[in-house]
């Protein structure tokens, strides 16, 4: 069983991470949602779709210029003041099998008849040989032809949700190594810390089980005013912590500033956990430490 000191320890260190994990992945939703990142991420897995990989593939050939030009999928983007186009964020399935067809130069309809379509295609186009075997595989129904394009949608979907995250976790680790070293939050010197000051080790675990509290079934708030709540949390834990950066005098040693950057660095990677993994953690260490606390009050009965 862990000692009280050890679990007091991993309670404030836990809820630094929830707190500055939370406002590092508010700021992560700010910064895709102001460079559109889901929409060039789902551009991009259409483009992987309907464009071949050969160079010398003629451009008329690919279809994904001509797909994003139809109305039905321009128009689900906005155009911006500078001219530039901003990408939708989702398409339906059938949205995009519709619109597919368009591109081929049909209309959905039964009287589609797909020999004539598979006659039309390149079969050196690796993707005209992609659609060519879904032509095959729809044995000449229209209507199962859009299902296994939606299907085939649905899987590069898939696909390109974990290029979005894999794209998103790396913005996160950046922003989380920013908010580390621009507030010091160097998990190395904060572990020692709680690990010597008993009093510290006390305020930080009664803010942790407050905010837990607190926040539970608190309905969400406005992205503006999450930040700024964030922020005036931020400062109160700061403050608590009283850790201060290595010293540019001349006594300072490499040592020093080698833990320094290797603790922020740590806090970095556990930001990029997300605040869900960490306030989980955190919630359960909390009723540990309140159902080992009830466990020395409560007496036996027969």
């Amino acid at each position: 069983m862990f000692s009280n000191i050890a679990l007091d320890v991993a309670i404030g260190l836990f809820f630094i991470y929830a707190l500055y994990s939370l406002l590092a992945t508010t700021i992560t939703e700010l910064i895709a949602s102001i460079f559109n990142e889901r929409g060039k991420y789902l551009r991009k897995g259409i483009q992987r779709m309907l464009d071949s990989d050969t160079e010398e593939t003629n451009t008329k050939e690919n279809f994904s210029e001509e797909f994003f030009k139809l109305p039905q999928i321009k128009y689900l983007g906005r155009k911006l003041k500078s001219g530039k186009v901003r990408y939708p964020s989702y398409i339906k399935p059938v949205t995009f099998a519709k619109g597919f067809l368009n591109t081929l130069g049909y209309i959905k309809s039964e009287a589609l008849i797909l020999s004539d379509l598979k006659a039309k295609l390149n079969s050196d186009n690796e993707t005209h040989q992609m659609i060519i075997h879904l032509i095959d595989e729809a044995e000449g129904s229209v209507s199962k032809f859009q299902k296994l394009l939606e299907e085939w949608f649905n899987e590069t979907m898939d696909r390109a949700a974990g290029w979005y995250k894999r794209r998103i976790q790396t913005i996160t680790f950046c922003v989380g190594l920013i908010i580390a070293l621009g507030l010091n939050l160097n998990t190395i010197e904060i572990s020692k810390k709680l690990g010597t000051d008993p009093q510290m080790r006390l305020a930080m675990v009664e803010a942790a089980s407050e905010y837990a509290k607190n926040s539970q079934g608190k309905p969400d708030v406005e992205l503006s005013k999450k930040v700024h709540d964030l922020f005036e949390e931020s400062q109160e834990v700061t403050s608590i912590m009283e850790i201060k950066y290595p010293s540019v005098a001349s006594d300072a040693t490499w040592e020093s500033w080698f833990s320094y950057l290797f603790g922020c660095l740590i806090t970095a990677v556990a930001l990029s956990l997300g605040a869900p993994f960490w306030f989980d953690l955190l919630n359960r260490l909390i009723k540990l430490r309140g159902s080992g606390s009830q466990e020395k009050t409560d007496t036996p009965t027969k």
